[in-house]
């Protein structure tokens, strides 16, 4: 019986493994083929009190942005301010990068059911201090040419 478990164990260990190896933080798989146009508008993290307002012409404004947070997941340094953003191609799929001021933020894109999830990791990804940010709004400048 109990070389039934270790031969079972040593099948199964790699299947989980290359599994996991699918998926990004939180299980959610890695968002290919994302457009700018998904990213246009405001996203809105609760638990980290981040907003990034994305706008059509690659402008960028940020608000409390984590840089540094302890293990228990305090924010202990911030970003806040103007810059851009821009779609770059990572091993793992796609990447949102910002510039806020001399700041380069580097932000994963997930998907969830369909939806799009821009998450951000804070120091060693061992720690798991992570801010998974969601679309709050369109910009008001896509808003009004909406209802036009």
């Amino acid at each position: 019986m109990s070389s039934r478990v270790g031969k079972w164990a040593l099948i199964s260990a790699p299947v989980a493994l290359s599994v996991s190896a699918c998926v990004g933080w939180g299980g959610y798989p890695h968002a290919k083929n994302v457009h700018e146009s998904q990213l246009i508008g405001t996203w809105h993290a609760r638990k980290c009190d981040t907003t990034l307002t994305l706008n059509p012409d690659g402008s960028a404004s940020a608000t409390g942005i984590p840089t540094e947070m302890q293990l228990n997941g305090k924010v202990t340094q911030r970003v806040t301010g103007d810059g851009t953003w821009e779609i770059n191609e990572s091993d793992d799929g796609q990447q949102l990068d910002v510039a806020i001021e001399d700041e380069h933020t580097p932000f994963d894109l997930y998907r969830d059911k369909g939806r799009l999830l821009v998450a951000l990791t804070v120091g060693d990804p061992d720690d798991m201090n992570s801010c998974i940010l969601t679309r709050h709004s369109k910009t008001a400048a896509t808003a009004r040419t909406a209802v036009q």
